[in-house]
Formats: structure tokens, sequence, C-alpha cells
């Protein structure tokens, strides 16, 4: 299962409206097998949400059929891992990182 950050952007204008879409929709959602909500911030402008998902397609699906326009609208899905403490995936990242700066 991979990590993802999703970035959601709006305007002071949209706040109130983002509000009332996130309630809705974590008071409404089933997770379907797969998927887990680790974590959300908010930010003045928008948000950060944490998801575990089995991959970017998968995520990238679930979030485009919800009803939540605010949310979609400036989406940006980017995956990431836990680098403290380092997990294995994090590990074996950098393993891979320092093996390409080796070869010049």
């Amino acid at each position: 299962m991979a990590m993802f950050l999703v970035t959601h952007r709006w305007s002071d204008e949209e706040a109130i409206v983002a509000a009332k879409e996130a309630a809705d929709f974590f008071s409404k959602v089933k997770l379907p097998e797969g998927f887990e909500f680790v974590a959300s911030y908010n930010f003045d402008g928008g948000g950060y949400t944490i998801w575990n998902a089995p991959d970017r397609e998968a995520l990238e699906k679930l979030l485009e059929n919800i009803e939540t326009p605010t949310f979609k609208k400036n989406m940006e899905i980017t995956e990431i891992v836990q680098s403290y403490p380092p997990t294995v995936e994090y590990t074996v990242r950098l393993w891979y990182w320092i093996h390409r700066l080796g070869k010049g």
C-alpha cells in the first residue's frame, strides 16, 4: 500500500463551501477496502489530506467520484514516504537515490 499527500486549494470565498463539503464527505463516506484516510491539515487557502491507497490511479478514481467540487478543483496528488522514523520504503528509496548519485 502506498501513501499519498493530497493538496487541496481554494479561495477565501470558497472556504465555507470547502468546510461543508469536507463535513458531508467524512460523515457519509464508507471507504472501500484498501483505502485509509490518515490525517487532514488545514492552511490559509486550502488543506492537505494524507491517504493510504493501493496506488495513485485508485486514489484518483476514488476522489474524482465524490461530490466535493471545491476540493477537486485544484487537487494535486503526490506519493510520499515516511522519512522519520525511517520506514523500509524510505530506506530503499534512499539507497536508490544514493546509487543514482554514484553513477554521476
